[in-house]
């Protein structure tokens, strides 16, 4: 028998990381009035509850970005909070296309160290409020402040969260170890990297969207480096300096480059998108 239930680890003061059976990662930061809790997974899980049991202040949901493993569990909850730009992904989540992300990671692993099925995804019976956020929105908690920060790159809308009160910085899928740009040109992407480099020294940890992939039940923070690392990589590969090779992913193949402790995928056709201002390199 695997893992019934999310690994739940205290990463600091009370501000807890969720690890949804290696699919995804969630967190709940509770404050002295209120709590966040930042994206809601795969709705893989009893979410609702396992927040009850963390605390008993109410919450606000914001997510880090629209994709299914980070908003697939929105339909729990009458409201969230989410950049602009990843309204309509969010909205449109398909179940079945979720059922079968579970299976996917289920059989890299995630089934030999975790008790659950593509069965746990329920169709949502509805869609909750979709509240924009901006650029340096805030959420107050009672002495606990989070800032909010567009880092457009692996999805158009996409949003970090500072958390100014432990000094954590949650990156969501913007900034990880396996970099995917997906919603908008390496350009943009680097752009977003960069506007978050400013950020440096005000947050001592980075945690991202996954911290078990698969059948990995840890809680880590990114190296230190990850972020220059990625900068690094979006300049090679816009000044053709960069070793591209092919790797496979979820049953497909990505077009990749690396440095350091990261890689990033991105589409060779979308390096600087029409009309955009080139990133000086």
């Amino acid at each position: 028998m695997g893992i019934k239930t999310p690994y739940v680890s205290e990463i600091a003061k009370n501000t807890y990381a969720i690890n949804e059976f290696g699919l995804t990662a969630m967190y709940l930061l509770v404050g002295d009035e209120s709590a966040l809790l930042i994206d809601t997974g795969c709705g893989a899980c009893d979410l609702k509850g396992l927040v009850a049991r963390l605390t008993d202040k109410s919450y606000r949901v914001v997510l880090t970005h629209g994709h299914l493993d980070h908003a697939g569990g929105i339909g729990a909850f009458d409201e969230v909070y989410l950049g602009e730009g990843d309204f309509e992904m969010a909205a449109g989540i398909d179940t079945e296309e979720l059922r079968n992300y579970l299976d996917t990671l289920g059989n890299m692993g995630g089934y030999d160290v975790y008790d659950y099925t593509r069965d746990n995804v329920q169709k949502p019976t509805k869609l909750p409020n979709m509240i924009g956020i901006h650029d340096g929105d805030r959420f107050e908690l009672g002495n606990r402040s989070v800032l909010a920060i567009e880092v457009p790159g692996h999805t158009k809308g996409g949003i970090c969260f500072l958390d100014e009160k432990t000094q954590i910085m949650f990156s969501g899928d913007a900034c990880n170890c396996n970099l995917l740009v997906m919603g908008t040109s390496v350009n943009t992407a680097l752009r977003g990297l960069d506007y978050l480099k400013t950020y440096d020294g005000r947050y001592q940890q980075m945690y991202n969207g996954h911290i078990g992939y698969a059948g990995i039940p840890t809680c880590l923070s990114l190296p230190e480096s990850t972020l220059d690392d990625c900068i690094h990589i979006m300049e090679t590969i816009l000044d053709g300096t960069a070793v591209i090779e092919k790797v496979p992913f979820l049953g497909g193949e990505n077009t990749c480059a690396s440095y350091g402790t990261s890689r990033v995928s991105f589409d060779p056709e979308r390096l600087i998108d029409e009309g955009e201002t080139p990133r000086k390199l």
